[in-house]
């Protein structure tokens, strides 16, 4: 958890860009809001303004590696769970494991199983979870417009 966090820290000063539309010129910072990182501790995530008239999302942030929109696991995290899952670990074991409760961890179980469908397919199996990339925001558009369609379109 501790390399998560400090990948984190490393890429939170990505490229700002509407992660709709492309807009790299016209937007304003718009507040933030906060989330754990993987070490507890909290991280504000800056959120923006897209003044592109064109653009039906008119707010957006552009997370660090490793967080996810949405969801409050990392896809690190759900790849862990869903190994401990898969080797047979009960969903009590993997709670108390990662301190978390039991119906969080059905819930991302399920989750993860279906990203896992989804990266088969759209990402031939190859998961950007540690890797330090500069393709982090347009892995998480495609997440979220696959994920959560109604939200982001």
């Amino acid at each position: 958890m501790t390399v998560l966090s400090e990948i984190t820290r490393e890429n939170s000063g990505s490229i700002v860009c509407c992660t709709h539309c492309g807009n790299r010129h016209t937007y304003i910072k718009w507040g933030f809001y906060s989330r754990y990182s993987f070490d507890e501790k909290l991280i504000n995530i800056q959120r923006y303004r897209c003044d592109n008239d064109l653009c039906p999302q008119k707010t957006f942030s552009i997370l660090p590696h490793a967080f996810l929109p949405i969801i409050r696991a990392s896809l690190c995290m759900l790849t862990y769970i869903l190994n401990m899952y898969e080797q047979e670990n009960s969903i009590a074991d993997i709670a108390r494991h990662t301190g978390s409760n039991w119906p969080r961890v059905q819930r991302w179980i399920a989750k993860a199983l279906s990203i896992r469908k989804w990266l088969q397919k759209e990402y031939n199996n190859s998961s950007p979870c540690l890797l330090k990339t500069r393709q982090w925001p347009s892995f998480t558009r495609d997440f979220s417009w696959a994920f959560y369609p109604n939200r982001m379109r």
